[in-house]
């Protein structure tokens, strides 16, 4: 094979190889980005439809609901 077309050989290899390298680090670093499932807003209003108490301001997404005591007649 003379020289001139084992460099373009080499090349074609290299170009196609950094083009796929190139490609699969796009596609990992875009599978790990993603939206969160419930906005604030949404969490605290399913939190006071069940009779809970909005703490969002003070600890993020925690709702907090009074437990069921036994009491002394």
């Amino acid at each position: 094979m003379p020289t001139n077309v084992r460099s373009l050989l080499f090349r074609r290899m290299l170009a196609i190889a950094l083009l796929g390298a190139g490609m699969c680090g796009l596609f990992s670093a875009c599978s790990t980005l993603h939206a969160p499932t419930y906005t604030d807003a949404e969490l605290q209003a399913q939190c006071e439809r069940r009779g809970g108490w909005w703490r969002g301001s003070l600890i993020p997404g925690y709702c907090e609901f009074q437990t069921a005591s036994r009491q002394s007649p």
